[in-house]
């Protein structure tokens, strides 16, 4: 029992009773947050609470990961089970992202929202969807019976946006209760008051902007202790010496030593905002105690892609380096047991996991595999020791410049260093990264390639094609990697789960 949280309601006890829906199905709560890398950014230390509500009840995944580590597509991903050359949604805008092309392609028909509402689910979307939502902002996707979607970027300022709320647009200002991840979880609550007196399952997908530049704290925690706080300095932070990485990266070098200013303040403003994320995660188990649901209700805490904080000169995400391609992710619930894991698990495997666990069907073309067997410790010999990530760069307006407000894009530090980064092909694999960097236009022909040895240069210092020696070296490594890449490449369901 959650004595503590619960000690300040006199009546909790009366409440606190398990309640199943009449159809025995177990709740679903997505916590997704937005930029929150899993290794740069110490975010248990500024989320002690969901930490003991979450990870010490739950599974721990040490090797979680977004195979395409920008907004959309990694939501677009979590939404359908789908690597992104199967939504084709690879990018934030354009032809090859956004949410114009995540509706043209037919995803917003396949999701798992719809799945499980089909199936008898009160579902809810509260706070981000994907980026190019603003292009119909009173749209309300099929699938959800209750939608708070925030249409435009100006809800990552936390402040003086809009919502989408139910198909009628409501404004927030400037005052302290309109900061965005409160109302994100204000709304929550009345969700689970009004699903638990209809008695049926829910599937709540909370998404909130925080650690996204540039929210910072809420009002409350505007002296928080990392107010004044400096980025972890990791091996690779503004790496001193690039000879070994891409042109691209070389080319902008110099004017990325510039960004070490925007930086800090950007992990200030980071970990300031996960605060409101602490006391929303909290706020979300007691009522869920309170109304009797949360020993039938399946949590999961990730975060869509990671963030770089200055590896490699990088102040974004996008790259195919362990900073932007690693996420937190935790997951509790029903007889799921508590502790680590370093099975490999990706956002594709989101959806099938909830479905299993609602004993529906998975859809053949989903790419993900269900890890209902991890979480009950029955993990398959079979389980997957690798993945494709993969990004399509359209131009900077359709990559990070789609999810920037005006303030932010037009700060000289971020435009001048160029913060678009090539389209690139990459393969994952327990000990090996090996990346394909594509010409521009995307699409075009391979121009440079890396390898790193992850568990001799867990900070990828050093590329080993960089070097003709250890090329040669590894060119029949190099051979059977880029095999298996293109392999993944051209997976469809099953296929990429073999």
């Amino acid at each position: 029992m959650l004595t503590t949280l619960l000690a300040a309601s006199p009546d909790a006890s009366a409440h606190s009773r398990p309640r199943r829906a009449a159809s025995g199905r177990p709740n679903f709560v997505l916590i997704l947050t937005d930029d929150l890398d899993a290794t740069t950014t110490p975010y248990w230390k500024v989320l002690p609470k969901t930490k003991r509500l979450l990870a010490d009840r739950g599974l721990t995944f040490t090797n979680a990961f977004g195979p395409t580590p920008i907004c959309c597509p990694a939501r677009t991903t979590i939404l359908t089970g789908k690597y992104a050359h199967n939504t084709g949604v690879i990018t934030n805008g354009g032809d090859h992202g956004g949410y114009a092309t995540f509706n043209r392609n037919g995803n917003e028909q396949h999701t798992v929202a719809l799945q499980l509402q089909r199936a008898g689910y009160r579902t809810a979307l509260i706070g981000k969807y994907l980026n190019g939502y603003a292009d119909d902002p009173t749209h309300v996707p099929p699938g959800w019976t209750e939608w708070y979607g925030a249409p435009s970027n100006t809800f990552y300022n936390g402040y003086d946006y809009t919502l989408n709320e139910n198909g009628t647009l409501v404004k927030y200002g400037h005052a302290p209760a309109d900061y965005s991840t409160d109302v994100v979880s204000r709304k929550a609550l009345v969700f689970i008051d009004h699903t638990a007196a209809a008695g049926s399952p829910f599937f709540l997908y909370l998404a909130s902007t925080a650690p996204h530049l540039p929210l910072g704290p809420p009002p409350r925690y505007k002296n928080n202790r990392w107010a004044h706080a400096s980025v972890p300095k990791t091996p690779n932070y503004m790496e001193p010496d690039l000879s070994d990485k891409p042109q691209w990266l070389r080319d902008s070098g110099a004017k990325r030593l510039q960004q070490k200013g925007w930086t800090e303040r950007d992990f200030r403003n980071r970990m300031g905002s996960l605060l409101a994320v602490d006391d929303m995660v909290a706020a979300l188990i007691k009522r869920l105690e309170t109304k009797g649901l949360l020993s039938n209700t399946y949590l999961v805490f990730a975060s869509d892609n990671g963030y770089n904080n200055g590896s490699h000169r990088l102040i974004h995400k996008m790259a195919p380096y362990e900073e932007s391609l690693r996420v937190p992710l935790v997951i509790t619930g029903p007889k799921i047991r508590h502790g680590t894991t370093n099975a490999f698990a990706l956002h594709t495997d989101f959806t099938p996991t909830w479905l299993e666990l609602a004993g529906l069907p998975i859809p053949d073309d989903v790419d993900g595999a269900s890890l209902v067997p991890i979480l009950r410790n029955k993990t398959p010999a079979s389980w997957r020791t690798d993945f494709v990530a993969q990004y399509f760069s359209g131009g900077a307006g359709d990559g990070i410049g789609a999810e920037l407000t005006p303030d932010v894009y037009y700060d000289t530090a971020v435009i001048k260093a160029g913060q678009e980064i090539p389209t690139y092909e990459a393969l994952r694999t327990s000990r090996y990264l090996y990346v394909d960097w594509h010409e521009f236009p995307a699409g075009g022909a391979i121009t440079e390639s890396e390898l790193y040895d992850l568990r001799e240069d867990p900070f990828q210092l050093q590329n080993l094609l960089a070097d003709p020696a250890t090329a040669t070296a590894n060119a029949a490594l190099v051979a059977r990697l880029r095999t298996r890449l293109t392999a993944l490449l051209a997976c469809k369901g099953a296929t990429c789960r073999q």
